[in-house]
């Protein structure tokens, strides 16, 4: 029998461009290609979570293997997969599954899945990379620069966008790439002057400010509430976890290389005041918001400044918290993500108007919508409630003056959503609803159980946390 060992690398290469490929081409048939699509990813993401480096090869029934291992190296540039890398890899590809599920449910003679598989095979590939003639982190934000070009593509391959909200996306990272440069050229004068503390503190800053822009707090935050009014939901979804996602990590390797960035800066005071300011206006503005996606933008956006508060904490427990805020960040947006998908391929619209008396022929979707939400400010009974707590308890021992004003915002989107409940099961009028679709109905009945389930049981993620702990530090 003949044996042969199959590079992983060269074969995710091959799976990622046969994926888009195929699906460019059958987007006539684009529900089932996304649904295809979902299947391949979620799959691709569940092997790849269960490699052992320690074992790198894996023996197939046929005779042949795969090399885990193995590292492949262009232009310079060595890629490679490595132990602290694949839970990097696989949350993204189950993201992606996520994404294509959802939009397999309405899509229609779209290109969407074609331009999701090459985004998140670009996301993949930039986490991999081990090594170049630049330190891959300093040339990372060109790279999130260009994957953010393709995300505007993902968008505007949905029905509901325009191209002002897509176009916002490329702002953080067209900012942060010169910075990092410049750290780049300091960073380089510090071997021939060591003595010249000036050089790592003027490179710390330069590090510091593009991180910050990556992470496109307030006032750099419109991109993801424009996009969750005018996109469709799967399509929010997946460019915004997987950027989010991209960004912390190489926040985490950006520090881990680069230690006096955070020690020598005064970057962590920055990350308390701009989250803190991220999360205010998240509520601030949900209490005015008049559309079911820009709301949930909202919700999402105040999640994402307690994320970026908590960053600011030294220490183990600080990327422990971070982490599990951004597990269950990823389990409420797509609860949520759900619902509004479904009621927008429904209604047209996910205008507060339209919704009116939507819970009575949508009541399973409809109730993915809220308590998705909802999760995102850490409400009880949600998937987020047990993140935000303990990110609100450590943030107390320190000071409490940043818990209660991440409290108050959190009110502000609780109001919102109170405002949507009563629309979506007030009077329906004389308006003819369909019911929503046994496909949708189902989606929406899992994403409630998984949302109960984490509420319920949140140590199931331990070992989540646990191995994705290595890939941050």
């Amino acid at each position: 029998m003949l044996s042969l060992t199959l590079p992983i690398l060269p074969l995710l290469l091959i799976i990622f461009f046969t994926m888009a490929a195929a699906s460019f081409i059958l987007r006539a048939w684009s529900q089932w290609v996304a649904l295809a699509g979902a299947i391949v990813a979620a799959l691709l993401g569940v092997g790849i979570w269960q490699v052992d480096l320690s074992r790198p090869l894996w023996v197939l029934p046929n005779g042949w293997s795969v090399d885990f291992a193995a590292s492949l190296t262009r232009y310079g540039y060595t890629l490679q997969l490595q132990q602290d890398s694949i839970p990097i890899v696989a949350l993204s590809l189950l993201i992606a599954a996520c994404a294509l599920l959802l939009a397999a449910n309405g899509l229609r003679n779209s290109s969407f899945p074609g331009v999701a598989w090459l985004l998140v095979g670009g996301y993949v590939f930039v986490a991999i990379i081990t090594a170049g003639p630049r330190a891959p982190v300093i040339v990372a934000p060109l790279a999130l620069a260009i994957l953010s070009a393709v995300a505007v593509f993902a968008v505007q391959n949905t029905a509901f966008t325009e191209p002002a909200s897509a176009l916002r996306m490329l702002f953080p990272p067209l900012l942060a790439a010169p910075l990092f440069l410049l750290a780049a050229w300091y960073i380089d004068q510090i071997p021939l002057n060591p003595q010249d503390l000036s050089l790592t503190q003027t490179a710390g800053t330069l590090l510091g400010l593009g991180l910050l822009a990556l992470m496109a707090p307030f006032p750099l935050h419109s991109s993801t509430p424009a996009l969750a009014e005018k996109a469709t939901a799967p399509a929010v979804l997946l460019v915004t976890l997987l950027r989010e996602l991209a960004v912390l990590y190489l926040t985490a390797r950006v520090l881990f290389a680069y230690p006096f960035t955070y020690q020598q800066t005064d970057w962590p005071i920055w990350l308390s005041w701009l989250g803190l300011l991220t999360t205010i206006w998240g509520g601030v503005a949900a209490l005015g918001a008049l559309n079911a996606g820009r709301l949930w933008g909202y919700a999402a956006l105040c999640d994402w400044g307690l994320i970026i508060v908590v960053l600011a904490a030294p220490g183990l427990r600080s990327w422990t918290l971070v982490l599990f805020l951004l597990l269950l960040r990823v389990i409420s947006m797509a609860t949520s993500a759900v619902g509004l998908s479904a009621i927008q391929q429904t209604l047209g619209s996910l205008d507060l108007l339209r919704l009116r008396g939507v819970g009575s022929r949508m009541p399973w979707n409809s109730a993915a919508v809220l308590l998705g939400g909802l999760g995102l400010i850490g409400f009880p009974l949600s998937a987020g409630f047990a993140a935000h707590w303990a990110a609100l308890l450590t943030l107390a021992e320190i000071d409490w003056r940043p818990a209660a004003v991440v409290l108050v915002a959190s009110v502000g989107v609780f109001i919102g959503y109170v405002r949507l409940a009563r629309m979506m099961f007030g009077y329906l009028e004389n308006r003819l609803v369909p019911r929503e679709q046994v496909f949708s109905a189902v989606l929406a009945l899992t994403a409630l159980v998984v949302t109960f389930g984490v509420a319920l049981t949140p140590q199931l993620l331990n070992n989540l946390i646990s191995r994705a702990l290595a890939a941050f530090g």
